[in-house]
């Protein structure tokens, strides 16, 4: 959904009422193919107004069942999530200044507001950086492969150990006759 900037000036008096099921797949396959798999459901609901100063204002929850690649294997899993958006669109950047930094401002961007790219990118921000499927969470095995393996950070905490004990080992181990050699690299 893309409103012109003409079209949202007619909603000073009373905001423009959004209550929506959008498809971002389009949207998905274009800019984030390799984050979301599939986005079978997005319900947006919310308003939109123009201040008499020309800014716009966007506020809406939005509620999303996406199917996203498993960190682990990539295999799909099942995701929901809500996210409440609220957010403030003006025409120059000249007006970026009134705002605080950490206010969401944007500059209006070709005179209009694509909803479905600002709807997406507020849902990519909420993504999770790890998922996995249900089996992948109840502890199935990690993947392995020729030559390599996946390991939790409890066993490569471990082997961090093992290796410094080994290496304290092999110190106190050192041949008496070399020990002068020890002293020479420590200068």
């Amino acid at each position: 959904m893309k409103y012109a900037k003409q079209q949202l000036a007619k909603f000073q008096q009373s905001p423009l009422v959004i209550d929506e099921k959008l498809d971002l797949q389009y949207l998905i396959d274009e800019r984030f193919s390799d984050l979301i798999i599939k986005a079978p459901f997005v319900q947006v609901k919310g308003t939109i107004k123009t201040l008499a100063n020309e800014d716009i204002v966007l506020s809406a929850s939005v509620h999303a069942d996406l199917i996203l690649p498993s960190s682990r294997s990539l295999a799909p899993v099942d995701w929901s999530t809500a996210v409440d958006i609220h957010e403030t669109y003006v025409v120059d950047e000249e007006r970026l200044q009134r705002f605080d930094e950490d206010e969401a401002v944007f500059v209006l961007e070709e005179s209009s507001l694509d909803l479905d790219s600002v709807i997406l990118d507020n849902l990519v921000a909420v993504l999770p950086s790890q998922i996995l499927t249900t089996e992948e969470a109840a502890g199935a095995d990690l993947p392995t492969g020729q030559d390599w393996q996946v390991i939790s950070e409890e066993d490569f905490a471990k082997q961090e150990q093992e290796k410094k004990e080994e290496a304290t080992d092999e110190k106190q181990a050192l041949d008496p006759r070399l020990s002068k050699l020890d002293d020479f690299f420590k200068k």
